[in-house]
């Protein structure tokens, strides 16, 4: 299982376009279970985690931009990592 974290390059100054970036962090099924009642986004695969940071951070599809996912990080000391915490609107990610 995985989950979205922020990107571990996102303080350094030469990585700007990490700044809210995204990646997937393998997470065993009870750190899982954990995190998705704080609000954090479970994924069964890799593959699938990084698809869906490529699309929460560029929803329109061009990665050329700045990664500007919509929602929060969370700091979870148990985890090491700021957690992304997505918003949604409906059923649909909020723009």
């Amino acid at each position: 299982m995985f989950t979205l974290v922020r990107h571990n390059l996102w303080a350094m100054e030469r990585f700007p376009r990490y700044r809210r970036g995204l990646e997937p962090l393998r997470v065993g099924p009870l750190t899982a279970l954990r995190l998705y009642h704080l609000g954090g986004v479970i994924l069964p695969d890799a593959e699938e985690a990084w698809d869906a940071a490529e699309g929460f951070m560029y929803p329109g599809g061009d990665t050329t931009l700045m990664a500007d996912p919509f929602g929060s990080f969370l700091e979870i000391p148990f985890l090491g990592r700021h957690l992304f915490v997505p918003e949604f609107s409906g059923s649909l990610i909020a723009a």
